[in-house]
């Protein structure tokens, strides 16, 4: 797991003498190898992401005829941008060149450690395939163009739309990829353009989560913290092949291990997590619900659930409690997911006789047409066992990008404000009052108080937006006419054919990214014209904030 990723493919001559003399001199084994190879890293000292003015060629940035030594190194922290756990990495910046990045020995999340996806953040901005200038697409080639005439053209033809059709007539895709700032910018823009008609990668892997979960105990994102497992006693995988997916927090996972916690994994397929589990549980795929109400009828009919904590802070319990019993045997249980009794009742007690128990979900439920109902089933198992509010028990929810939780929180989504403030009036003029602007001002830019207070089209069916009859579409543009697609690639949404259509029916697209995406890609093939390319910065040459997965800053 602990990984140094150095700016050079090879190591010098002296380094390996140096290192081989070592070896010879003193034997060490696998457990002080990693303890000290750790020594003398030093933490960096800026909580700041890395400027753009860092990142070029290493070999064009230094000054001629000097070497690399002979500039200042200087530390600058950023996270990890691969998955939502949030690991710190300190990139080291010598003559104004990213050249070489450690991990964060004091980071409370990744504890000195880099995954096989975290060693390679630097080559994020060394990439040869990056955009360098912005282009225009004319007769079915891209053809680089100035920024002002990049500007220029977007702008008419996005105001031109407008000034026909409506606000409505324009769709804004954000990223889980921006960082808070720029996410709460891009719904500010879109507020003030006058459209609801925005939204962003967590509609198409966490939304179930967030509505599963707020519509249970009221805010919808992960309760406890990833270091906070090593306090479980038992734990129990769901839709979540962390070892892959989420690597880093399987540091916290086998600490908690080591402390003695019983590890259970469901899953369709033995994972790499499942290897690690005391008992592993092949289910069909889909059929979370009947397994989780399987574990509470043996948890009801065994008494183990937690009834002062029920009587205290959980509503309507019982009626759940009646129908598990009546419904959800362990015959028909079987049935439904192919899990024989034994196996249920035996995580069942290892959930129950050890707590706080803690459960880990991932898109594996949320992926789902009925990924609401399994994140509501996790949800209630722990109301029972009365884990919910505790130390080492919780919902630690493992969500996707590395600021999907935050974007969520303040970004672009097409049926809140910043927040998780509706569309109501009164949500509106509260963020109206934040943004120093007249509430009426802000109402008049929307082609009603209607359509203002009304969720806008999702990302995954902004493609109906364009294709289906306008009499069908509830909003008074009829037709999507152009689409603006920032830090958010299609190849990540079925439906492919559909979506070339639809872009080759659009009057405009705009694609705004650090390399050559699918979205340009795909619009080539049928289009000729009317699509711009624009470069944007990777996450390490912005300023600002992300919030990982459980919710820290």
């Amino acid at each position: 797991m602990l990984t140094r990723k150095s700016a050079t493919a090879a190591t010098s001559a002296r380094r390996l003498r140096g290192t081989a003399a070592r070896a010879l001199g003193q034997t060490m084994d696998r457990r002080a190898f990693l303890k000290r190879s750790g020594l003398g890293v030093g933490a960096g000292a800026l909580a700041t992401q890395l400027p753009y003015n860092f990142i070029g060629a290493a070999d064009a940035a230094a000054p001629a005829g000097a070497s690399r030594a002979e500039g200042k190194a200087e530390i600058r922290r950023t996270i990890c941008t691969h998955c939502s756990v949030g690991c710190a990495a300190d990139a080291v910046v010598r003559n104004g060149v990213w050249v070489h990045q450690e991990p964060v020995f004091d980071s409370p999340i990744n504890l000195g450690a880099h995954c096989a996806k975290g060693a390679s953040l630097r080559e994020h901005g060394h990439g040869e395939y990056r955009l360098k200038y912005p282009m225009k697409l004319v007769d079915g080639k891209y053809q680089k163009i100035s920024w002002e005439q990049a500007m220029n053209e977007v702008g008419d033809r996005l105001l031109k739309i407008r000034e026909e059709s409506g606000p409505d007539a324009v769709y804004f895709i954000g990223s889980s990829k921006h960082n808070n700032e720029q996410a709460y910018l891009l719904r500010k823009f879109v507020s003030f353009w006058g459209t609801n008609n925005t939204d962003h990668q967590a509609r198409i892997c966490h939304s179930t989560t967030v509505a599963g979960v707020a519509n249970t105990w009221g805010y919808g994102a992960m309760t406890n913290s990833y270091n906070d497992m090593q306090n479980a006693k038992a734990m129990l995988f769901i839709g979540s092949n962390a070892a892959e997916a989420h690597p880093v927090s399987l540091l916290h996972i086998l600490h908690a291990k080591e402390n003695g916690a019983k590890m259970i994994v469901v899953d369709p397929r033995f994972t790499r997590t499942a290897a690690k589990a005391h008992q592993y549980i092949r289910i069909r795929s889909g059929t979370d619900v009947p397994f989780l109400f399987g574990l509470l009828y043996h948890i009801f009919q065994n008494g183990w659930e937690d009834k002062q904590y029920i009587e205290d802070r959980v509503f309507g319990m019982d009626r759940i409690r009646d129908e598990v019993l009546a419904k959800w045997t362990p015959d028909k249980v079987e049935e439904a997911c192919g899990v024989p009794e034994d196996q249920m009742l035996l995580a069942a007690r290892t959930m129950a006789e050890n707590r706080p128990s803690t459960i880990v979900w991932c898109m594996g439920q949320t992926q789902h047409t009925i990924g609401n109902a399994m994140v509501r089933a996790s949800c209630i198992l722990q109301l029972a066992l009365g884990n919910i509010g505790k130390s080492g028990g919780g919902a630690n929810i493992f969500r996707g990008h590395d600021n999907v939780q935050g974007a969520t929180d303040v970004g672009p989504n097409p049926d809140s404000l910043p927040g998780y403030y509706g569309l109501a009036a009164g949500s509106w003029k509260h963020w109206c009052g934040v943004w120093g602007v007249d509430y009426e001002w802000v109402k008049s830019r929307y082609a009603s108080q209607e359509m203002m207070e009304k969720s806008g089209i999702t990302v995954s069916r902004w493609i109906d937006g364009v294709l289906e009859n306008k009499d069908l579409i509830d909003q008074p543009a009829g037709n999507l006419r152009a689409v603006v697609y920032w830090g958010h690639a299609p190849n990540s949404q079925t439906r492919g054919a559909e979506m070339v259509e639809a872009m080759k029916k659009l009057d405009t697209l705009v694609v705004i990214d650090p390399y050559p995406s699918a979205t340009a890609s795909m619009a080539a093939m049928v289009r000729k014209d009317g699509v711009y390319l624009l470069p944007a910065c990777t996450q390490f040459e912005t300023t600002g904030s992300c919030t990982a997965s459980n919710r820290s800053l």
